[in-house]
């Protein structure tokens, strides 16, 4: 890797190039302190398109309460996690269009006092926002709808009564999301785990569902022993990537090997893996000490998984197996934490060193980004601590204008075009009411799903004829469509 620039070098490098160009990505790391009953400030970059990091001024944000939980680009939500105040809140923040983190715009109470939240999350949608409550005192769900004017309304709790492996993952419909849970009846020495199955009522709050799980053929003389294991991840097209394991003997154990499958969610909910163990590729090395989930890129064909002193990657093929792509990339310390933007990047989080290591990432090669890697001011190595949280926020670009009345523009791919793969997509919508969600299908197959009128990014399709299909709607159900045909060579 790498050796860091200083700190002081750094101003100076980044007023070149990275400054001069509009951002893709706005990036935000704050820390874990010893204490939960500090505040973390946040620290904000703008990333460039060759993953360059510039500083936003006024960061660290010290205005926010809690622990960061993510963006939907108008809005930052934070989460209390507090061992000392009777009450704990959900915090909505104003996001300026530049990326900087504002005043408080409303707050909602968790609605039960306990000594450790387990952090909040945005649906795809960014409409909705979960929280974890509890972990220390019966878990449950909490879900929140957020309106256009930053005001949350409590729409609804799930209690568990078996221990949860944090927060959902939803599938790319949004319709249903998976978590852990520690299987009935398991108690220690031997626990073992269930992937507990949510779906989203109407008013968007989170309800058990039932559903069957197909995995993959174990061994010859070895059963399932875990599923997920922390770690899923989802594609735009309702599949998920999970490590799976297989044992035998009183505990399970780990006998069998492990390795990643991919699964794909079915309209009723229901997991489907086709895979076999002799298919699936297993991991380099040991999960990272700092146990970040692994996570797949927007496109949903390139899977980073953090193993021991930094990173892995694998190709993913949706319902087909993975296949290896590189050997651990990173040679000290363990990854905390790491996220995608829409344009290619890895954003990963050394959790000994403190450091933001930057990757760009293509289907055939992983490269460290100029200035990689970055220490953020507010990290608190010496003091035993270091940046834990990491939220990456796309930036749409606006090279595509949307219509004046209902309608989708859709600049690229022309129609009746022959294209290569991947497959550029750039499209703008305009429905009365605003956008509510903004899917690209070929046929029943959806391919992309945004939470705004702006589509940008890319979709890997094998060569043949397509009818692409972008379709807009509303809150109310109001749609606006466009097609496209185009060859794929």
């Amino acid at each position: 890797m790498r050796s860091i620039f200083p700190i002081a070098c750094l101003a100076a490098l980044l007023t070149g190039t990275a400054a001069a160009q509009s951002p893709v990505a706005y990036v935000y790391v704050a820390e874990d302190y010893p204490s939960s009953t500090a505040t973390s400030p946040i620290t904000a970059y703008a990333a460039s398109s060759d993953g360059q990091l510039t500083q936003i001024p006024g960061s660290p944000f010290t205005q926010t309460s809690g622990f960061m939980g993510g963006t939907n680009g108008s809005y930052f939500i934070t989460a209390d996690n507090n061992y000392t105040t009777t009450y704990q809140y959900l915090h909505v923040y104003d996001v300026a269009s530049n990326g900087v983190i504002g005043s408080e715009v409303s707050k909602q109470d968790l609605h039960e006092w306990c000594a450790d939240d387990g952090g909040a999350e945005f649906d795809h949608t960014g409409q909705y926002v979960y929280v974890i409550d509890g972990l220390d005192c019966g878990e449950s769900y909490q879900s929140f709808a957020l309106s256009k004017s930053g005001q949350l309304t409590f729409v609804g709790t799930l209690a568990e009564q078996n221990s949860m492996g944090g927060l959902p993952v939803f599938a790319g419909n949004d319709n249903f999301a998976y978590t852990l849970t520690t299987a009935e009846g398991s108690q220690p020495p031997c626990p073992t785990f269930a992937l507990l199955g949510l779906g989203r009522e109407s008013s968007g709050a989170l309800d058990n569902i039932s559903f069957s799980e197909t995995d993959p053929t174990p061994p010859p003389g070895y059963q399932m022993s875990q599923v997920g294991l922390g770690l899923l991840t989802d594609d735009p097209t309702d599949h998920l990537a999970s490590l799976v394991q297989w044992g035998n003997g009183p505990c399970g154990g780990s006998g069998g090997g492990a390795g990643l499958a991919s699964y794909t969610v079915e309209s009723n909910g229901d997991l489907v893996s086709t895979n076999t163990w002799q298919e699936l590729p297993q991991l380099a090395g040991s999960l990272s000490k700092g146990s970040a989930p692994m996570e797949l890129n927007p496109a949903g064909n390139i899977l980073a998984v953090p193993v021991e002193t930094g990173i892995q990657f694998f190709h993913f093929n949706g319902a087909n197996p993975l296949t290896t792509f590189t050997g651990v990339i990173g040679a000290s310390g363990y990854i905390n934490a790491i996220a995608w933007d829409n344009d290619n990047h890895l954003y990963a989080l050394n959790g000994q060193s403190g450091k933001l290591h930057v990757y760009n990432v293509t289907t055939s090669s992983v490269t460290e980004a100029p200035g990689s890697p970055y220490l953020p001011p507010n990290s608190c190595t010496s003091g035993g601590c270091s940046p834990q949280y990491l939220i990456v926020r796309a930036v749409p670009p606006a090279t595509c204008s949307a219509p004046s009345g209902n309608g989708v523009n859709v600049c690229s791919p022309g129609n009746g075009a022959t294209v290569t793969s991947p497959v550029s997509i750039d499209a703008a919508a305009t429905v009365s009411g605003g956008v509510y969600r903004f899917s690209l299908w070929n046929g029943d197959t959806k391919l992309l799903n945004e939470d705004s009128g702006v589509m940008d990014g890319s979709v890997s399709l094998a060569p043949g004829t397509y009818k692409l299909i972008f379709d807009a709607v509303n809150s109310s159900g109001v749609h606006a469509d466009a097609t496209r045909d185009i060859t794929v060579k």
